[in-house]
């Protein structure tokens, strides 16, 4: 899901899916609302046995 501004440029977007080995994983980045490049990316993997990660990358992004 992206969200945008008032000016119709993306400054965030929200990506949510699942492994083939159940894992969920959740992707948030922001972008900068003047070049439109990745200022910070968080992704969270949820694993079936309880295991949460949370890797956050500043100024570009892991995946898409």
């Amino acid at each position: 899901m992206k969200t945008y501004n008032n000016s119709g440029k993306v400054v965030a977007e929200i990506n949510r899916f699942r492994t083939m080995d159940g894992k969920a994983i959740v992707s948030n980045t922001i972008y900068d609302t003047h070049s439109g490049r990745p200022v910070n990316q968080n992704i969270t993997v949820f694993e079936p046995n309880g295991k949460v990660t949370t890797t956050n990358v500043i100024n570009g992004k892991l995946l898409p």
